[in-house]
């Protein structure tokens, strides 16, 4: 079946499925404009409900998806409930017996009536009732005999996805063939069709094998930011993988840390091409050539200006990627391309999705936002089709599949690097902590100053906020200790609070030492005195930096200039980075996503790719350098091998262009 039309085959089943009436739930397919509560309304159903069944559509909905819904016309058959009790994701899931009570349960479990109501939604609008399965805390220390793990023949529907089959599904819930016939008695004797709503059991699907999770007991006064910085894990995956976390972080918690992220794969990435090796590639750019925009980022107009400004940088990305597809075509790799304006409309990528084939394609590189990109991830469940992320540094766990790549590392790593780097170069120094007093930063800025304050058991993080609006330059000098090293770490985003604390430092007496880091350097450091970021030693994290001193740089801007009469931007090199490392990875590793992308770190003109494999949603890039001024020069704080061996590598960036 050609898996670039399956859309069309989708809406034509879930019109079929909707005259069944033997099925508890049916497809159904989302129009333009619904909203999770338009659809509620629509079928009468709450939106937990909705959100029971479709746990994935929490970051909103789009045209064309396929979700799951209740039947309207389903005949309740006599139901079967949990004979026993079993554990998950530290919580006690138990059957109500008859004539049990709350009073009995706090006997017998040590829980309160108000915690059974913060896990229960149902017990919050009603009482107890025998047979309801309800979810009960599981505290530290607490005795486990009674807490059986029966198999539970509890069931959730599931929706089959193209090239799902039986044995797969099986597979994935730790169940035999002849288990799943017997949840869904019309599949014996029968083939597995997508877009078939089916029983599964009721638990947690299980990874692959190579995408194991270890059990963590929270212990007291761990933090969910110290969580993240132990298992080098950002705090937003933690969430998808512990949902009860945004409660927050609660000793003697059961929660499940990816192995993966233990042990980070250090090792250099090596080309190797073999002969006669064909890639097929897609990109998907948002040109825009159903409007009328100019290229002038000084139109007078704001909202022209900022269409100018995201078209430059949208070209500029592609003529880099051009650049690469000529570079890696030189290395003996045969390459095509077809090239798809996206016009940043869910309509028009629907009918690229729709009107063309991805079957036989090896990399998407595309769409640009993060809509866009969640609408393609869904429309082309493609395991063996890698499908590149290239501007969105947001968080792609809800939607990703196993083949996605994010290339842009999150905020949160940006801001791990910088505290990894502090925490490892420690040696007493006076740590100062500048801050905005934005309600919504507190609770980064909390934790972020207990982290600190744990690498020195007798003085304490000193903290900066405005007073009235501003900070005075006598609180700066109030916090400075005259014969220490002062590390200033700013944690805002505010113009104001970031101008005040360059200009208060930038004047300080040249005999006092003072080193100033940020978290995340954003529009906030545009109008920054690059003279006073020199006085401080201004450190922060950046995903791309570019030593115009490297012979490969060199030669791609002499490249650039002859083909495209033009300096290459930061866009530029990123479009030549992305594109050139992703093609000469799968080249090298006859095109499996998996093997390609797990093969170690590279460098190219001004990008680091160093992935992590994320537990069924793809890789995520984690390479961020740490730079500083050196005066006014920017210079790298660490080497990186990468580096190191790029000369060296015969797969070198760009060593063919000469030629």
């Amino acid at each position: 079946m050609n898996r670039l039309k399956f859309l069309v085959v989708l809406f034509f089943l879930a019109t079929i499925a909707v005259f069944s009436q033997n099925k508890k739930h049916i497809p159904y397919t989302v129009l333009k404009g619904e909203t999770v509560e338009s659809i509620c309304r629509k079928l009468t159903i709450t939106p937990y409900t909705l959100l029971q069944l479709n746990p994935d559509i929490k970051e909103g909905l789009t045209e064309g998806q396929l979700i799951i819904v209740p039947n309207k016309e389903y005949k309740p058959e006599l139901d079967t409930q949990v004979e026993g009790d079993y554990v998950k994701d530290g919580f006690l899931y138990h059957k109500v017996l008859p004539k049990e009570n709350y009073y009995r349960l706090r006997k017998q479990f040590g829980v309160a009536k108000r915690i059974l109501r913060k896990h229960n939604l149902a017990l919050r609008t009603g009482n107890l009732k025998a047979g309801q399965i309800i979810k009960i805390p599981i505290k530290a220390g607490a005795k486990m005999a009674a807490i059986a793990t029966p198999e539970t023949k509890d069931t959730k529907p599931y929706l089959v996805r193209p090239k799902e089959t039986k044995y797969s599904i099986a597979t994935r819930y730790g169940i035999t063939v002849e288990k799943l016939e017997s949840l869904n008695p019309d599949l014996k004797g029968t083939v597995l069709k997508m877009a078939t709503i089916i029983n599964v059991p009721n638990t947690e699907a299980i990874p692959d094998a190579n995408d194991d999770f270890m059990t963590h007991q929270v212990e007291k006064g761990e933090t969910l930011f110290g969580l993240s910085q132990q298992f080098k894990i950002s705090q937003e995956e933690l969430i998808t993988l512990n949902p009860d976390l945004e409660d927050g972080v609660k000793e003697g918690m059961l929660i499940r840390i990816p192995k993966t992220t233990l042990g980070a794969n250090t090792s250099i990435f090596v080309p190797n091409i073999p002969e006669n090796t064909h890639l097929k590639i897609a990109m998907m750019l948002p040109f825009m050539s159903n409007k009328s925009i100019s290229f002038d980022s000084n139109a007078e107009d704001k909202k022209k200006r900022k269409a100018a400004k995201r078209l430059n940088r949208v070209t500029d990305f592609y003529l880099g990627a051009m650049i690469a597809l000529d570079s890696i075509k030189k290395q003996g790799v045969s390459v095509s391309v077809n090239v798809f304006d996206t016009e940043n409309s869910i309509a028009t990528i629907s009918s690229i999705l729709k009107n063309n084939r991805f079957d036989d394609v090896d990399a998407i590189v595309g769409p640009m936002f993060l809509n866009n990109v969640k609408f393609v991830s869904q429309g082309l469940r493609i395991d063996s089709l890698a499908i590149i992320s290239p501007a969105s540094s947001k968080d792609h766990s809800v939607f990703a599949s196993k083949s996605m790549v994010k290339e842009v590392p999150s905020d949160e790593l940006l801001a791990n690097k910088v505290l990894d780097y502090i925490k490892r170069n420690y040696t007493g120094q006076h740590l100062i902590v500048i801050a905005d007093d934005e309600k919504e930063n507190a609770p980064r800025v909390n934790r972020i100053v207990a982290t600190l304050n744990t690498l020195d058991s007798v003085q304490k993080v000193a903290v900066l906020k405005p007073e009235k609006g501003y900070i005075k330059l006598d609180l700066f000098k109030e916090a400075i200790q005259e014969k220490k090293e002062n590390w200033f770490i700013l944690i805002t985003k505010d113009d104001v609070v970031t101008s005040e604390a360059i200009n208060n430092l930038g004047v300080l007496p040249e005999e006092i030492n003072a080193t100033l880091f940020t978290l995340g350097y954003g529009s906030n450091f545009e109008r920054a005195d690059n003279n006073y970021l020199a006085r401080v030693n201004f450190h922060f994290p950046t995903t791309n930096f570019v030593d115009y001193e490297n012979k490969n740089v060199q030669q791609f801007i002499r490249k650039y200039k002859a083909v495209n009469h033009a300096e290459p931007t930061e866009f530029a090199f990123k479009g030549f980075d992305i594109m050139y490392d992703t093609l000469l990875r799968l080249a090298s590793h006859s095109k499996n996503v998996d093997s390609a992308f797990n093969a170690g770190i590279s460098e190219r003109t001004s990008c680091k790719f160093e992935y992590a494999k994320k537990p069924g949603k793809g890789f995520e890039n984690k390479g961020i350098y740490l730079v500083k001024y050196d005066g006014l020069n920017l210079l790298k704080v660490e080497d990186s091998t990468a580096v190191k061996a790029a000369d060296k590598d015969k797969g070198a960036v760009l060593k063919e262009q000469g030629k």
